[in-house]
């Protein structure tokens, strides 16, 4: 991409670019070790105004965190705004902008090209998360084969939708966004 064509992207667009980059890095590097110590990874897609989904995400980033997960296995996309990251990313997902916001997870180990999607709580929300509620369900499930460094299921989870990847795992998925923003990191 030129200085020109940087200058043009909003805010959104150069934040939500910066990390898919960053997220490519960190799945490259996963790859080329063999490191497959983390059962999943979770993709937010969000609308800055999404503050409920915002929240849930904190709540995988503490749990990721606390259980050794890498930059790699969470990333939020569309916090600071619609970015053509966010939509380029749903293309591939095949999912409509108007389901936003919504969390992919997809499982490091078993069948690739699955992922896992559940809606997230549009706008604000009163009072305190449900974690009875799918994404809550989905997290135990991540924490549970993290703890006992086994393969993730999540077939017992209500309101998951199992989807292929369109470009067959979550790498070339990330490589096929990347080359549809017209860039070559």
């Amino acid at each position: 991409m030129s200085e020109a064509d940087q200058q043009q992207l909003s805010h959104a667009d150069r934040h939500d670019l910066d990390k898919l980059a960053r997220w490519k890095s960190g799945l490259d590097t996963a790859g080329e070790t063999g490191d497959s110590s983390f059962p999943a990874c979770a993709i937010f897609l969000v609308t800055g105004e999404d503050r409920a989904s915002h929240d849930i995400f904190r709540r995988f980033r503490s749990a990721f965190e606390e259980l050794g997960g890498g930059f790699h296995h969470l990333v939020i996309f569309g916090q600071h705004g619609v970015s053509t990251t966010q939509t380029a990313f749903l293309g591939q997902l095949a999912i409509a902008a108007q389901n936003v916001p919504v969390v992919a997870i997809a499982p490091m180990a078993g069948e690739p090209g699955t992922v896992y999607t559940i809606e997230l709580p549009k706008g604000d929300r009163d009072g305190e998360l449900d974690e009875s509620h799918a994404w809550g369900v989905a997290l135990r499930a991540v924490e549970a084969a993290s703890s006992d460094k086994g393969e993730l299921s999540l077939g017992d989870v209500d309101g998951l939708e199992a989807r292929r990847l369109c470009s067959g795992s979550l790498a070339a998925t990330v490589n096929e966004v990347l080359l549809e923003l017209g860039e070559d990191r």
